[in-house]
């Protein structure tokens, strides 16, 4: 539909017809426009005679199968387009950061898993796959992806970004970002700006959380922002004209939609108290840029009155409905008025399962193996055991379909829709693992207000700990494992957090495993017995102190559907391990926060940025780089072996690095590749380094590359470094467009 055609449906709108495209209904009314199971026309017309704007959440706040519930959104996009006054389309949205956040689709592992990859490519066709699934239900538009940078540990979101490097959030949200959007399907930027951080000063804000929004703004020309929940320099973000008005639609040029996060702009009332009423609010957060107020319209359903009250010009509210009818437009909505699904409706082919079990491969990180494995062929007995041993829990983290439903809606999660693969039954499942393999949990992952050291763990909101868990799991038998454990030839304890001890709402004081699981892992240490300790959960957990009296180490994150078998891959030897950690492991509370570049923290950091294993070993060799680059150069090349010397195929994560001479400067990731080899395989490795990686911003937002001298390290972590060179960037200093590019 053409832009005049778009203003002439604006022009003929009512002012109640325009609040409503300005916001949203909950996915979880849907099924009261039902009658006997079927939509129901007269229903619609007297609950919303006015059209619908958006339905938040239309998947995962519900229990529909995919059929119903697509066949619900087709009646309802056909009675909107064809019946109702102005004719247009709802914009139907959800969560997709670990895939569709509908009941049977294909989960992936959790965001922070996924750039343990190192791979950007795989993200982006994750998010391919996510945006075909969304397509098969009438689904154009994702709430994702976060780009927050995630440096305190203590952070229950922490678990949907992409690690605590600003260049890898960026790289690997842009990746999402590309791969959404080359469907058809818009993508949402949050949380804007710096969510989950306390530090605050301009120049750190400016060089360290800003340019991952940038990037995705200027360059994947990314459709819709959300401003976060916190507050900026004591401004709350939905009322910021600093980041709204000034930084996104300024100087960036940034035209497309920004939308609140649910219940934001209510929060500049209360508990902000930013704003006297329910009006005020909706008419700050309107003035400096928020176009549409989810999920349900608390507080824009007051611009009526606002507008009536001359408190808000129509110019104000056309402008925010017009970038709200351009994305429909732009998504294709108007031009294709009546979506019919096809049946029957597939969200986990064996197709998608497939990328999920090769996500989880890439994902998992093995940190610590003192050649227990891979499972030698002489292992007779073992004992899996602890809590996220045979759960659920242990492959899901927040916004997946399972997630939300039961944390949010108490809705009972189900283990087969999609099909579930906890560690156990992998094990169980792995044809080259022929041992006998006894199960006894042997401890739970925590009890309502669980203290340690006086410390609260879990859940900030307490009692919401005794609803845990709808899943019903066994009665633990902390002895009897130490039984079985004693007659074994090898254990595996699997432990860590679940939905409720990390994710929204699920902030930590401690970092430590809950309740008491390390204590339960040293007692089963104590049995003389190879232990190997496997970490699910959301966050970087300080476990350096019992992973030393364990044979080996996997942290598993939070893998998705097919975690158990990426496990059991990984421990058969099937499956040689690649990922690498995007965030440092504490060793302990007081480390907390902990990031590559504080050297003196990581100085005795056990498990630092960057760290991985593998099953063989790679040296690296003949580094060749030029001495001095000139300042107008767009990039240099950095040529280096890799040498697999083992016997086992393997992927190696190379990361470079670059060290400032000058007093006080910081170690700063520039670039990074994955070299796949065979047994005994050499490759010649070029790494293209671009000269903005070197660039840093001033307070009003210039972008400036300056001559220097540097060290650039080659390395298998922040800190094993395998090849240096000095090299100096010369001429004079140099503005340049955005960094990035």
């Amino acid at each position: 539909m053409k832009l005049s055609e778009i203003k002439e449906i604006l022009n003929h709108m009512s002012i109640e017809e325009k609040v409503v495209q300005l916001c949203g209904v909950s996915g979880m009314d849907i099924v009261h426009l039902l009658e006997n199971g079927t939509f129901s026309k007269k229903k619609c017309k007297e609950k919303y005679p006015n059209g619908i704007g958006h339905i938040c959440q239309f998947a995962s706040g519900t229990e529909m199968m995919p059929d119903e519930l697509a066949d619900i959104i087709a009646q309802m996009q056909a009675y909107m387009q064809t019946e109702t006054k102005s004719k247009i389309p709802i914009l139907v949205h959800d969560e997709v950061i670990t895939g569709l956040a509908a009941r049977g689709a294909t989960i992936t592992p959790q965001v922070l898993g996924m750039s343990c990859s190192w791979n950007p490519d795989l993200v982006y066709k994750n998010a391919q796959m996510t945006a075909e699934n969304m397509k098969k239900l009438g689904c154009y538009y994702a709430l994702s992806p976060m780009m927050d940078v995630i440096r305190d540990a203590r952070w229950g979101r922490g678990e949907e970004g992409y690690g605590e490097d600003s260049y890898l959030v960026t790289l690997f949200a842009s990746a999402f970002i590309d791969g959404l959007q080359s469907k058809g399907v818009a993508a949402t930027v949050k949380h804007f700006a710096g969510y989950g951080s306390e530090r605050q000063d301009l120049t750190y804000f400016r060089n360290e959380i800003l340019p991952p929004f940038e990037t995705a703004i200027k360059h994947c020309k990314v459709k819709a922002v959300m401003p976060a929940y916190h507050t900026y320099k004591g401004i709350p973000c939905t009322a910021s004209a600093f980041l709204l008005s000034d930084i996104l639609r300024k100087e960036w040029g940034f035209d497309g939609l920004v939308v609140s996060d649910y219940g934001a702009i209510s929060n500049l009332e209360n508990p902000y108290h930013y704003v006297s009423s329910a009006q005020e609010a909706a008419i700050t957060a309107l003035s400096v840029g928020v176009d549409v107020d989810f999920p349900n319209g608390e507080s824009y359903q007051h611009l009526i009155q606002a507008y009536h009250d001359g408190k808000v010009s129509m110019e104000q509210i056309d402008t925010s409905v017009l970038r709200v009818l351009l994305l429909k437009n732009a998504l294709g909505l108007f031009d294709h008025p009546i979506y019919k699904p096809v049946h029957p409706i597939e969200l986990d082919s064996e197709c998608n399962r497939n990328q999920a079990l090769t996500s989880a491969h890439d994902a998992i990180v093995l940190l610590k193996n003192n050649g227990i494995l891979p499972l030698k062929k002489d292992i007779k007995k073992i004992l899996v055991t602890g809590p996220n041993a045979d759960s659920y829990y242990s492959l899901l983290g927040d916004y997946t379909w399972t997630g939300i439903a039961e944390f949010f809606h108490r809705f009972k999660p189900s283990e087969i829709s999609p099909q579930l693969v906890t560690f156990l039954s992998g094990l169980r499942n792995d044809p080259d693992i022929q041992a006998e393999i006894t199960f006894e949990r042997g401890c739970d992952w925590s009890i309502p207000l669980d203290r340690v050291n006086g410390t609260p763990i879990g859940d900030a909101r307490g009692k919401e700990l005794e609803k845990y868990p709808l899943e019903e799991v066994p009665i633990t038998n902390w002895k009897y494992a130490l039984e079985l454990g004693a007659e074994s030839d090898i254990i595996f304890a699997a432990m860590g957090e679940n939905r409720y001890l990390c994710g929204e709402n699920c902030d930590r004081d401690s970092v430590l495993l809950p309740g008491k699981q390390e204590q339960f892992v040293l007692e089963l240490c104590e049995l003389g017995v190879p232990v190997v300790l496997v970490v699910f959960g959301g966050r970087p957990m300080a476990i350096s102190s019992i992973a030393q009296k364990c044979a080996a180490v996997i942290y598993a994150w939070y893998p998705g559907e097919e975690g158990g078998t990426a496990l059991a891959d990984i421990i058969s030897g099937r499956y040689n391990p690649t990922g690498k950690l995007t965030v440092s492991l504490p060793n302990t509370n007081e480390d907390v926060p902990i990031y590559y570049q504080q050297e003196e923290k990581i100085e005795n950091c056990v498990y630092p940025f960057g760290t991985g294993l593998s099953y063989t070993n790679y040296v690296y060799s003949n580094l060749e780089a030029p001495a001095e680059v000139s300042i107008e150069q767009d990039h240099f090349d950095v040529c280096f072996d890799v040498e697999n010397t083992g016997n086992r195929f393997g992927t190696e994560i190379v990361q470079l690095y670059q060290k400032g001479k000058q007093e006080n400067s910081k170690i700063k990731l520039i670039g990074f590749t994955r070299v796949s080899l065979e047994p005994k395989e050499k490759k010649s490795v070029t790494v293209r380094v671009f000269l903005d990686r070197f660039s840093w911003y001033t307070d009003n937002g210039e972008l400036w590359v300056e001559p220097q001298d540097f060290q650039l390290n080659v390395a298998a972590s922040c800190k094993d470094v395998r090849l240096k060179k000095d090299i100096s960037i010369i001429g004079k200093k140099r503005r340049i467009e955005r960094r990035y590019s």
